[in-house]
């Protein structure tokens, strides 16, 4: 039987890499990036011009499943770049995939989008001082930036979408997604760290469940981590098998 075809935007970077392998040998994939490596799967195409985005899907439709992952994920990423990169850019990746035929989106959001509860970087996190509730997936939003307000829109636009054309759409507000997976140099990334092994499974958990549309926090089993994960535990089946003080004594 042949493998669902997959398509990635953003494939090439961080968490791009760590999900092709992830996924490796689940799905047919193909995907787009603004940097190469490039490929017969992988094609150059800026999310900004939505010619080249309507372009490179109509080569490789139709395809059921894509992960939208291309954005400037900089924290601190002017207006300049959020912009185009980030909301126009996310709209015409809506829009194609629409085009396209596209059945269910997992959109990479982020943290950030409720980043103010714990403080406007660069200051101190307020859980480290004061232990609040854990940030639940149904509180206000409280974006820390233009980057967490620019994934706001792109969670709101995946509810117009699933609303307006019956498209699936999985919001998962990532935390921290580490290069060499190790939760260690900074107390932070013991409360929000996920793992390449539960970031690979909650990705797949989203692709194949029949939720049609949904919000959640991606982080791994963290011991006081700051994000409730209960409906994602509840709603996908995601069990994450991972807890960053494991690493304790590893500074």
């Amino acid at each position: 039987m042949p493998k669902p075809r997959l398509f990635i935007t953003g494939i090439n970077g961080n968490i791009g890499r760590v999900l092709r392998a992830g996924l490796d040998g689940l799905y047919d994939m193909y995907g787009l990036d603004i940097a190469g490596p490039f490929d017969g799967r992988v094609f150059e195409a800026n999310i900004a011009d939505p010619l080249q985005v309507n372009e490179v899907f109509r080569r490789v439709a139709p395809f059921p499943y894509l992960i939208h992952l291309a954005a400037d994920a900089r924290v601190d990423a002017p207006w300049e770049s959020v912009l185009p990169n980030n909301i126009v850019g996310t709209r015409n990746v809506f829009e194609a995939a629409r085009q396209a035929g596209v059945k269910r989106i997992v959109f990479a959001s982020t943290n950030h989008v409720t980043g103010a509860y714990d403080a406007f970087p660069p200051g101190e996190f307020l859980h480290r001082l004061f232990d609040p509730p854990r940030v639940a997936p149904g509180d206000p939003i409280r974006p820390d930036g233009e980057y967490g307000l620019s994934k706001a829109f792109g969670e709101a636009l995946g509810r117009y979408y699933t609303d307006r054309y019956g498209m699936a759409c999985i919001c998962l507000r990532i935390g921290v997604v580490l290069g060499d997976d190790r939760p260690v140099g900074h107390p932070w990334f013991k409360k929000g760290w996920l793992s390449h092994r539960d970031l690979g499974q909650l990705v797949r958990k989203s692709l194949q469940s029949n939720v049609l549309y949904g919000i959640y926090y991606g982080s791994s089993n963290n011991t006081g981590g700051f994000w409730d994960i209960s409906n994602a535990r509840l709603e996908l089946g995601y069990a994450p098998q991972d807890d960053a003080a494991d690493f304790v004594g590893d500074e």
